[in-house]
């Protein structure tokens, strides 16, 4: 019996794991597109820059690729080449769902003060395309989200 707790114990601290790479995933291509001219952003007036919405909105896009990542950890962990190709599609279901999400979620408190407009679909759809225009914007990114995508299947594997 205590090694049944010991092991579910592991088991949630990984699956816990996982998500929190997966949100770390998120927020980490959210950023990317922001601050994809580095050059510009260094010569930017920081006093100008929306930093409360943009740490609004990097929250927000963690707490959408935890809740993306939680659904989908099912899909990391399995054995194989068919396991490692899972887990990249469900790295890009993940980055895509956690884009919508995280878009639904930083909109929230302007559509609590402002009410629901059309326009606000049109932001949230546009949450899923942050991966894609991330790692169009800035190549070097892919290779950086592999890896977090390698880790989450792998610390998956560990759970499984």
């Amino acid at each position: 019996m205590e090694n049944q707790t010991k092991d579910g114990t592991a088991s949630k601290r990984l699956k816990r794991q996982v998500i929190l790479t997966l949100a770390l995933a998120s927020m980490l291509l959210f950023l990317a597109l922001v601050f994809e001219d580095i050059g510009e952003l260094a010569a930017a007036n920081w006093s100008e820059l929306p930093l409360g919405l943009i740490v609004r909105y990097a929250v927000a896009m963690g707490i959408g690729g935890a809740v993306a990542g939680y659904v989908l950890a099912g899909l990391f962990g399995r054995q194989g080449i068919t396991g490692w190709c899972l887990a990249m599609t469900a790295g890009v279901l993940v980055a895509t769902f956690a884009g919508l999400l995280g878009s639904a979620i930083g909109l929230a408190p302007d559509l609590l003060s402002d009410g629901y407009q059309t326009r606000d679909i049109v932001a949230i759809g546009a949450g899923a395309l942050v991966f894609p225009l991330a790692v169009i914007g800035w190549p070097v990114l892919l290779p950086v989200w592999i890896v977090l995508i390698a880790r989450a299947h792998m610390l998956a594997r560990r759970r499984r």
